[in-house]
């Protein structure tokens, strides 16, 4: 009996540790779970907060673009800005939008567009729904600075838009004094397929185009247009020892080590030397310009692990002098293109001075400090603007071309209506004058064709 009770104690105590060793299992599991149930939430509330900052910032990106229109409206007008910060109650005046946008602060936009009052300070909230609701995120744009000044243009260069004209307008040096440019182009945001088209070590030549994955980073075309005070359209084929008007040279990213360190490497490859930098003479530039030299690209050593200010690769380029004199403010410009139409790339000019000679400032650690480097002033603006949704913040970088009434950017020259099968197609002997208008050929390509 007794060794009966026994047994029975023992199977109920092993029964006993079953239970309570399955019920710690189960509640691990059920806390693990729930970790990774309550992790997920935090991790979607936190997307979403990013996101609704990131939005935030957007609008306020935004607002900034209207905000500069604004102000180029104003001083189209001729008009000059308030002699001190504007206060009290009513409308903002042309005058005093141009005093905000040359006195930046974080109110300047809100300000201009009478998003707060004169005598306010404070974050612009952004309204979540379209008809009432409250602002559940806290969605608001706390500071947008725009800043007229840059030390660099910065842009994008894609398929359907393959070129950009950049007029260059300086601060507080004259067009002549700018020595060199600096061309960036190729950020690794971009893409991430790196396959140069290393050339060989006795020439270099244009890619070819082949099926499959372009070329990266993509070969790039550099054009520069200046002239002197005085010029005639003829002086834009001439070309002397140490002047042009007018030059394209084409630069052929490669990453090949042996050629950059050969000491037979061909004489258009600019590769990287002692100074560790790629440089494009004045003479080869204007070589450019001559019809009676072959116009060869240039390979630019781009290595795969390094870059300059976010580029994988870049180059300095010296430039001539332009024909008859000094080279003139106001027709002193760059056309950069991608020749094969890809792939897209982001691009950089800087505008540099003799090496050693003070042209301008750069922000080093909020400090100014001087600068070989141009200041470009009504050629771009940088944006710059902070979101927040709740207690989450998200800041945002933009460029902003500067319109200018006088010089309408140019997108195409003309447009060539390639259909053979309809045959539609532009003759080369066909002349465009005043008298073409819908009145006179009723507007059509068929009337056209007739004649």
């Amino acid at each position: 009996m007794a060794s009966s009770i026994r047994l029975k104690f023992k199977e109920g105590a092993a029964s006993f540790y079953v239970v309570a060793f399955s019920t710690l299992v189960l509640v691990i599991i059920a806390a693990s779970f729930a970790a990774i149930i309550l992790s997920e939430m935090t991790r979607t509330e936190n997307d979403d907060l990013s996101q609704s900052a990131y939005d935030s910032a957007l609008a306020g990106i935004e607002d900034a673009k209207l905000a500069f229109y604004n102000y180029q409206s104003c001083k189209e007008q001729g008009i000059s800005s308030a002699t001190s910060k504007p206060t009290g109650a009513g409308s903002i005046t042309c005058a005093e939008i141009i005093y905000w946008m040359e006195h930046p602060d974080c109110d300047m936009v809100a300000h201009i567009l009478g998003r707060i009052g004169k005598d306010e300070n404070g974050e612009v909230m952004i309204q979540e729904t379209k008809e009432g609701g409250d602002n559940s995120m806290q969605q608001a744009y706390t500071c947008v600075r725009i800043n007229t000044k840059v030390n660099d243009y910065r842009s994008t260069l894609t398929e359907d838009n393959p070129t950009r004209v950049v007029k260059v307008k300086l601060s507080s040096t004259a067009a002549n004094n700018i020595e060199r440019v600096r061309v960036s182009w190729y950020s690794r945001t971009d893409g991430t397929d790196l396959a140069y088209t290393n050339v060989s070590s006795s020439r270099v030549q244009f890619p070819t185009l082949r099926d499959g994955k372009a070329a990266t980073p993509p070969t790039l075309a550099v054009g520069l247009v200046q002239t002197a005070d005085s010029f005639y359209f003829s002086s834009f084929d001439e070309v002397t020892s140490s002047a042009t008007n007018r030059a394209t040279v084409y630069l052929v990213p490669t990453d090949s080590v042996t050629m950059a360190s050969s000491s037979s490497r061909p004489d258009n490859y600019i590769g990287a030397y002692a100074d560790g930098e790629n440089t494009l003479t004045a003479a080869q530039v204007i070589k450019s310009n001559d019809r009676a030299v072959k116009n060869i690209p240039f390979a630019v050593y781009c290595p795969r692990n390094l870059e300059y200010n976010g580029f994988a690769c870049s180059t300095i380029i010296d430039l001539p002098d332009a024909i008859g004199g000094a080279r003139n403010d106001d027709t002193f410009m760059f056309v950069i293109s991608i020749p094969y139409g890809q792939p897209s790339t982001d691009f950089a000019l800087e505008f540099l001075c003799a090496e050693g000679q003070t042209c301008g400032t750069v922000s080093v650690e909020g400090t100014e400090v001087a600068s070989e480097q141009a200041v470009l002033e009504g050629v771009q603006v940088n944006i710059d603007s902070t979101g927040r949704a709740n207690n989450l913040y998200r800041r945002v970088e933009a460029r902003l071309d500067s319109a200018d009434t006088f010089f309408p950017y140019p997108l195409y020259a003309i447009e060539l209506l390639n259909d053979k099968a309809s045959g539609y197609l532009l003759n080369k002997n066909m002349t465009v004058t005043r008298e073409f208008s819908e009145g006179t050929y009723g507007g059509n390509l068929e009337d056209l064709r007739a004649r």
